[in-house]
């Protein structure tokens, strides 16, 4: 990867902290904010300089498998009673939040 995201954030004492995104224990700071993306690049660089970046693949089960409630998922779409209901709910916490 040439691109990294890296996070500048000032601190109350003066400070500048650089956190590379993709990898958020590299972090350091510095009383710049040059300072503080150089030595960040720096630390960037000696960790990558014995490291290898690989993709690998990672079966996701679908969500109907993750969540066994989720075949009830739209079972009232189109059910005129439920969205009478529904209307009901909505007005009776319409008149609470007054």
């Amino acid at each position: 990867m040439n691109n990294w995201n890296i996070l500048i954030e000032n601190t109350d004492d003066g400070f500048t902290v650089a956190t590379v995104l993709e990898a958020p224990s590299l972090q350091t700071k510095d009383r710049t904010k040059q300072g503080a993306v150089a030595k960040v690049r720096e630390l960037l660089q000696q960790r990558l300089s014995n490291a290898e970046i690989i993709s690998i693949p990672v079966d996701i089960k679908s969500l109907s498998e993750q969540n066994s409630l989720m075949k009830f998922a739209g079972i009232f779409e189109g059910d005129s009673d439920f969205q009478d209901i529904v209307k009901d709910i909505n007005a009776e916490r319409e008149d609470k939040e007054i």
